[in-house]
């Protein structure tokens, strides 16, 4: 494997001119910023950048997905035998305790597609990443994104901050933003933002004991307060976090250690998995989970892809087949526009977003609705109220 970061040592040692230049600038370096990256570098002769701001050494929490993921990669001509072994492990479903304290047996939960897999996101997100750079892409990790306007002619003018090698600038006549559910160009530029509630992740990852019991199963648990999700992961590693809205992690103080673990100890089912396990951190961390969509359709030469532009609630096991192949989307959206030049590219791919999100919203109602055990629950009355009707942008 590439040594990321000595290879962007030297990338970015070559930024010695006044100013750069490229054709298609992505900030962000997550499976949506390099999916774009890839799409472009094999099937157009754009030149292409990724600005990432962290070293892509974060322990991430795995993914569920389901065999669909092989025929994402072969679009973008990796084949499944260049995967490391141990970055996909084959799982046998999902075991949920949702609607009723009976299990129910499910390989996805929304579809079933056959085998499923968990991923592990660092190695997985690095070999996307290395075959970016392998293909003529630019990849700079630890490098912020300063600032950046939009000139007179559609070109992007970005000031850009590597740690160690100091300040650079670049022209760039596309900007996609990849920054996840930060939304970090979106923001900034202002663009109309549609909220659809506060969900977060609140969780800690074990280290499981050689004695300890390692299902392959995932197991999805309902609770009073909101919901429980454990998996297994790549190198005897387990996650175990649980989804609630934000106003009752604070209500509960569910981010002092000795909270979450007794909500833990409180699970029916959760809790036996993590037996024999021991915790790899004293506090647990807390990750935005809402469903938002950006409208991206009024802004010139930029799009955004992956939960920049559409972030789904984790129930749904959409986060990253939807965060490529957006990101397939909106790659024939910048060709279009840039070699094509066909400007409506950008209306119709605003309008897929639209669509896609617009069944989700039916379908993650429909999965709520299905749990009714706690009534008074403020978690579940919001979600039992939750709305069908299509989002307008």
């Amino acid at each position: 494997m590439v040594d990321l970061d000595s290879l962007v040592l030297v990338l970015v040692t070559d930024v010695n001119l006044p100013m750069e230049k490229v054709d298609v600038l992505i900030i962000g370096g997550g499976p949506a910023g390099t999916s774009a990256a890839l799409s472009l570098l094999n099937y157009t002769n754009l030149s292409v950048w990724i600005v990432e701001q962290s070293d892509l050494n974060r322990l991430r929490v795995g993914e569920h997905v389901s065999s669909s993921i092989f025929n994402l990669l072969d679009y973008l001509k990796i084949p499944k035998e260049d995967l490391e072994p141990e970055s996909i492990m084959p799982t046998y479903g999902t075991t949920s305790y949702w609607g009723s304290p009976h299990p129910a047996h499910n390989h996805s939960i929304f579809t079933h597609e056959g085998a499923t897999y968990q991923l592990d996101r660092a190695k997985f997100d690095l070999k996307l990443v290395e075959q970016v750079a392998q293909r003529g892409g630019e990849v700079f990790p630890r490098t912020k994104c300063l600032n950046f306007t939009q000139q007179e002619n559609k070109e992007w003018h970005v000031t850009l901050q590597h740690a160690e090698k100091g300040v650079f600038e670049i022209n760039a006549q596309y900007l996609v933003d990849a920054t996840g559910r930060q939304i970090h160009v979106g923001r900034s530029l202002g663009l109309p933002l549609q909220k659809m509630d506060n969900l977060m992740g609140i969780g800690m990852f074990f280290q499981l004991t050689d004695q300890a019991q390692k299902s392959a199963l995932q197991i999805l648990e309902a609770a009073e307060l909101g919901w429980w999700y454990a998996a297994l992961l790549p190198d005897n590693k387990l996650v175990a976090t649980f989804f609630t809205d934000a106003d009752i992690i604070a209500a509960q103080k569910l981010t002092q250690p000795h909270k979450w673990q007794a909500l833990l100890q409180n699970t029916q089912h959760i809790k036996h998995k993590l037996a024999n396990a021991h915790l790899m951190a004293q506090k647990p961390w807390v990750r935005n989970a809402a469903t938002h969509i950006l409208d991206v359709a009024k802004q010139e030469r930029f799009l955004a892809v992956g939960d920049a532009i559409c972030a789904f609630d984790p129930i749904s096991s959409m986060g990253i087949g939807f965060a490529i192949t957006s990101a397939f989307q909106a790659a024939r959206c910048i060709q279009a526009q840039l070699l094509n030049n066909v400007p409506q590219a950008l209306s119709a791919y605003n309008q897929d977003i639209l669509s896609i999100f617009d069944q989700y919203l039916k379908i993650r109602q429909q999965y709520y609705q299905q749990e009714k055990r706690w009534p008074d629950s403020v978690f579940w009355q919001r979600r039992q109220a939750l709305e069908t009707e299509e989002v307008a942008l």
